[in-house]
């Protein structure tokens, strides 16, 4: 007798979350190499928290290009990192070991992937820094 499985009323994945302002926490973030372009970059998971969607995973990516860097010095400022301590040159890892469960607020829009529409995280903001779970536009 084989393992069986029933599809029935299984759905294709998750469902887009509205666009909007969300709670979330840093699950992880990790280098990774861009499969196009071979080069490193920061790839975040955030978990959401509260709501109809707490729990639920996020993704966003840095890129660690030097004319990309103010977008991983923006989501660090956002988290709580100094600004004037974010000056020269320094080691990331103890930064990636840190951010874990640390809080903030994402704004959410979509695109269009392969034909599927998918969560884009558009911004990170500061934990407190705005109401979530309004809806707004961005588009």
């Amino acid at each position: 007798m084989g393992l069986r499985v029933d599809f029935t009323n299984v759905g294709s994945g998750f469902e887009p979350i509205p666009d909007g302002e969300y709670e979330a926490t840093v699950y992880s973030c990790e280098v990774k190499t861009g499969q196009t372009s071979g080069q490193p970059y920061l790839n975040w998971q955030f978990k959401l928290q509260g709501g109809e969607f707490d729990g639920r995973r996020v993704f966003y990516t840095t890129s660690l290009q030097p004319q990309s860097l103010w977008n991983l010095k923006k989501l660090l400022v956002a988290l709580g990192y100094n600004a004037e301590d974010l000056k020269g040159s320094f080691d990331l890892e103890p930064v990636m070991a840190e951010v874990p469960g640390m809080e903030c607020v994402l704004v959410i829009g979509h695109e269009e992937y392969n034909g599927e529409t998918r969560d884009r995280v558009l911004d990170v903001k500061a934990a407190g820094s705005s109401s979530p779970g309004d809806v707004a536009l961005f588009r």
